[in-house]
């Protein structure tokens, strides 16, 4: 039995695939199921209006400067993150 070639679209750690986007673990080397598994995303600016992601999924602000910029979680599976204030 052979499995159907498709063409990939890796774009940081999101593949499109087939019109269908997957999370990707870098670590496992291996795509996840459907696009509704939260995402962990790093990036050098603020999530909010610019990344649109399912529910749950983490932003980590490489860039942060301060313990309101560093991490931030998408609670509605939109374009709108919520500021996670870390320690310190």
């Amino acid at each position: 039995m052979s499995l159907p070639l498709l063409p990939v679209d890796m774009t940081g750690n999101i593949e499109v695939a087939d019109a269908q986007v997957l999370t990707y673990d870098c670590i496992l080397n291996k795509t996840l199921p459907k696009a509704s598994q939260p995402y962990i995303v790093t990036g050098t600016s603020s999530p909010a209006g610019l990344l649109t992601a399912p529910k749950g999924s983490l932003y980590i602000n490489l860039a942060g400067s301060s313990a309101s910029t560093r991490m931030f979680v998408n609670d509605a599976g939109t374009n709108t993150w919520q500021a996670v204030t870390t320690a310190g």
